[in-house]
């Protein structure tokens, strides 16, 4: 394990503390993460306010942090983090609706997201029902399937960036397949606008896409969703399969009969078992159709 790095001392606990921060030593990242996988980060931090995240972010360094979402599509090394793994709550985890505008917080709960956009007759979510994990996450990761991306309505981000707070309009920010160029920011709050739609419609769609994740996603399993990105015209999950690993185990952990693209923890997997298995859909993938699989889920050491 590497040299534990003091990042948080005894009189910024106090001050975090005095912000309304709930700060946790050791904390165990399997406990807090959907693939049930990880060690203890040396410091979790809770962070109730935008005050009291500009307190934190002027007294630690950025290399010494990671913004935690919903930990749905992240994995923990056994070993855990030498560092503060952040968590935004409270006021960070409220949104409203106001005719066609959404303000969500960045650790607003998707799923509740979703669900008030379609009581308010309010299209353009549709897509992202079913999946878990918060706002923030879901803008930075560029969510959705269909060309129907999370990133369709978003009219602006606001953030922080070296402890300065910035609002990012929509033609000033990049979004890819999966990706966007908020990775080096701290998102804190997202501006959506919708469109008015009918509500049978919208609840349609959404019944359309939940039912479709249940019937292809080992989702009753701890995993962190799909492993990979999906190649250029080709299916991560497809090629994983056609390579004859779809059901292939190693320690605790087995690439899903359900989903290749998906590695479940069967009960007592580490991270290590799941790299295994990863890394060995990447080889056998490139030697079979000579192509090269990119990782989706974060990996986080």
């Amino acid at each position: 394990m590497e040299k534990r790095r003091r990042v948080i001392n005894a009189d910024l606990i106090k001050t975090l503390s005095l912000a309304g921060c709930k700060i946790l030593e050791n904390e165990p990242m399997s406990k807090r993460c959907s693939f049930k996988i990880g060690g203890g980060a040396d410091f979790f931090v809770e962070i109730p306010t935008e005050k009291a995240l500009l307190v934190f972010l002027q007294n630690i360094g950025e290399e010494n942090f990671f913004i935690l979402g919903g930990a749905t599509n992240i994995l923990f090394s056994d070993n855990g983090y030498r560092g503060a793994i952040v968590k935004l709550t409270e006021e960070f985890a409220q949104f409203s609706i106001k005719g066609n505008a959404v303000t969500c917080g960045a650790g607003a709960s998707l799923p509740l997201v979703v669900k008030a956009a379609a009581e308010n007759n309010l299209s353009g979510f549709e897509s992202l029902a079913g999946i878990p994990g918060t706002v923030g996450g879901a803008v930075l990761g560029n969510a959705g399937s269909a060309a129907k991306w999370i990133s369709n309505s978003v009219e602006s981000v606001e953030v922080f960036r070296n402890a300065k707070k910035e609002l990012l309009k929509r033609e000033e920010i990049v979004f890819e397949y999966r990706s966007s160029n908020l990775k080096n920011v701290v998102i804190t709050k997202i501006n959506f606008t919708l469109k008015k739609a009918a509500g049978n419609d919208i609840l349609k769609e959404i019944s359309e896409s939940i039912n479709r994740r249940a019937q292809s996603q080992p989702l009753n399993t701890p995993n962190a969703g799909c492993i990979f990105k999906n190649p250029k015209d080709a299916s991560a999950g497809k090629l994983i399969d056609e390579s004859g690993l779809k059901g292939k185990s190693y320690g605790g952990a087995k690439i899903s009969e359900i989903h290749a693209n998906f590695i479940v923890n069967t009960g007592a997997a580490k991270a290590d078992d799941v790299l295994y298995l990863a890394e060995l859909a990447k080889k056998t993938v490139k030697e079979k159709f000579n192509i090269n699989l990119e990782y989706e889920i974060k990996i986080i050491k």
